[in-house]
């Protein structure tokens, strides 16, 4: 089963993250993130910024979450979509993005994300495991998704012919 993502934001975040997922998840930096356990299942958390929060889930996790004893907001968002690609791809997906500084692709390390773009389409590379192996993540806008996988699979073809 694939993971769902959810954002997770507001003055609270990091305290019901903390809560949730563990102690470690307050040790992250902006774009960082760490792989756990959470209700039997493998479960992904990437820290997009101070009190905002990415997770990836093979459940839902609204009923767990108590927003009117939180101040946060939880949601899936319509719009976010992504394309999950064995890590050995990220080589090639570096020779064709571009990102700003501070942020950097080349030898980006396991637990990582970083903003990018993509032959002019706006992504989020997250490099993690998933389900137990190295995968690289990009989340895109739902209505780049057809395009940006027409020209990962081109990419792709062209690695592996």
């Amino acid at each position: 089963m694939s993971n769902s993502l959810w954002d997770m934001a507001g003055v609270d975040s990091l305290a019901v993250a903390k809560d949730l997922f563990g102690q470690e998840v307050g040790y992250l930096a902006p774009f960082q993130s760490i792989e756990t356990m959470f209700e039997g299942k493998n479960c992904s958390i990437l820290r997009l910024c101070e009190r905002n929060f990415r997770i990836a889930y093979s459940a839902p996790l609204h009923p767990l979450i108590d927003p009117l004893h939180a101040n946060i907001w939880f949601k899936q968002f319509d719009w976010l979509a992504r394309i999950v690609l064995p890590s050995r791809f990220l080589p090639t997906i570096v020779s064709q993005a571009t990102v700003r500084p501070p942020h950097r692709l080349r030898n980006i390390p396991n637990h990582q994300a970083a903003p990018a773009q993509f032959n002019d389409i706006p992504v989020l590379l997250w490099q993690h495991p998933n389900q137990g192996k190295a995968s690289l993540e990009l989340h895109c806008a739902q209505k780049d998704l057809e395009i940006l996988q027409k020209i990962v699979t081109t990419e792709m073809t062209e690695v592996v012919q």
